[in-house]
């Protein structure tokens, strides 16, 4: 639970304080009342935490930001990567609001770089407002700018209020909007079952001298007991140390893009969670597919996928190659990523018709900053817009998302591209790339000797 926030009295020690203290109530009751914040909480509760430090006139730590906003003790580190995550992107939501609807705003409120404050600057191209006063007018009523600050503040108070008693209604109103955009309206009828299948990723154990299991193994070449029994073919000096223990795992991403995809599904009595591993042709055929996942662990989907795709996969799942173009996308990973450098991230938002009339929707990042912020990016009513602009209910699409990540957590999405596929994509046939070798780094048995 994120602990009540208690806005200060205004502090004021000169008039061009006051003056100042004035614009940043101002501005803070512009910006919350306009939702420019989006439908992040925490970004909300952040912001009008470091509004209630600013008035107090101290900029505050790490450790006290994630208590106070967090509800997390962080100890004596004093160091938190989320919470500068979070800071950055309060940062942008505040370019992104007086780029756009503040574009006319004289000043705007910024963060700057170093501490843990708001700050009011004069925007760059505005001019200085012609004084309408002396100073010895703007001292008598120096008590009414105070007053109106805090009817700002007591008018933002009562729209959070009003928000919070109907926000119910606005989230059904705003799945139902999301329901009825191209992406997710084949799901809306609930003639078919959903099956949501998440991309998991096959563990197996290997054995000690005393024949007890002492160690979990995942192999990024072996993604099933039939992978398995490849491997030990290779290595047959493992073949009573190898074993299949009907084990797998989810990567984290998986978590999160479930949170944001599912609230957006009608019926959810009908819907279906289901790894990949599990799932079948015949399930294939007749039940609407969403698959949430990395690129590497769409299994059977992975054919469907890119048969009719403009991309395909280069030497690792971490490249993705537009064929159309010829352009190269390469992810970075966290082998080359320095601690607090911003990394890029892919990943694709696919739909397409199944062999029966039913819809296949995949949303696969190369990590779990793609796969979440691609998720986002898929139920947001903004990137909905942007990526279906052109499309209809029955159309294929396809698109590339961009991802800006920071020590593993996505910070934005951006659209790249988005076209059209088949819609009478084939179903049989040779598949339509040379996907990278399974086995291509594992060792074989004579290396061993």
């Amino acid at each position: 639970m994120l602990k009540q926030l208690v806005m200060p009295e205004p502090i004021s020690s000169s008039l061009e304080d006051e003056r100042q203290q004035t614009r940043l109530h101002e501005q803070a009751a512009m910006l919350l009342a306009s939702d420019a914040l989006g439908r992040s909480h925490i970004l909300e509760q952040l912001f009008r935490y470091l509004f209630a430090c600013t008035l107090e006139g101290r900029s505050p730590k790490e450790l006290e930001i994630a208590d106070q906003v967090f509800a997390r003790d962080i100890g004596n580190n004093d160091q938190d990567a989320s919470i500068r995550v979070y800071v950055h992107r309060l940062r942008r939501k505040l370019d992104e609001f007086y780029a756009g609807p503040a574009a006319s705003e004289a000043v705007r409120l910024t963060i700057p770089k170093g501490g843990y404050r708001l700050a009011v600057e004069e925007m760059p191209d505005a001019q200085p407002p012609a004084p309408t006063a002396s100073i010895f007018l703007f001292a008598r009523n120096r008590l009414w700018l105070w007053i109106a600050g805090v009817l700002a503040l007591v008018a933002v108070t009562a729209s959070i209020s009003w928000w919070l008693a109907t926000r119910p209604d606005a989230a059904t109103a705003e799945r139902l909007d999301m329901q009825a955009n191209p992406l997710w309206q084949p799901f809306a009828s609930g003639a078919r079952r959903t099956i949501i299948v998440v991309g998991d990723y096959y563990i197996f154990g290997e054995r000690s001298d005393d024949g007890d299991v002492k160690r979990l193994v995942r192999e990024f070449s072996v993604n099933s007991p039939k992978d398995l029994d490849g491997l030990v073919v290779l290595q047959p000096e493992h073949a009573g140390s190898y074993v299949d223990l009907g084990l797998s795992y989810l990567p984290v991403g998986v978590g999160n893009a479930l949170r944001v995809v599912v609230p957006v599904l009608p019926h959810p009595d009908r819907n279906l969670v289901l790894p990949d591993s599990q799932l079948t042709p015949e399930m294939m055929k007749n039940s609407n597919i969403i698959y949430l996942g990395y690129l590497s662990g769409l299994g059977i989907l992975r054919d469907p996928v890119f048969k009719g795709s403009r991309f395909m996969i280069g030497d690792s799942y971490d490249e993705i190659i537009d064929r159309k173009t010829g352009q190269t996308f390469m992810a970075g990973t966290h082998l080359d990523q320095d601690q607090g450098t911003l990394s890029q991230d892919y990943a694709l938002i696919t739909s397409f018709p199944g062999v029966s009339g039913n819809r296949i929707v995949i949303i696969a990042g190369t990590r779990d900053a793609a796969l979440m912020e691609a998720a986002e990016y898929a139920t947001d009513p903004k990137g909905l817009a942007e990526m279906t602009r052109t499309l209809d209910k029955t159309t294929a699409m396809e698109a590339l998302v961009a991802v800006e990540s920071l020590n593993g957590m996505g910070l934005r999405a951006r659209l790249v591209s988005t076209s059209l596929r088949s819609s009478s994509m084939p179903w049989s046939g040779q598949s339509p790339q040379v996907f990278p070798d399974v086995f291509a780094n594992a060792p074989r048995a004579d290396e061993h000797k």
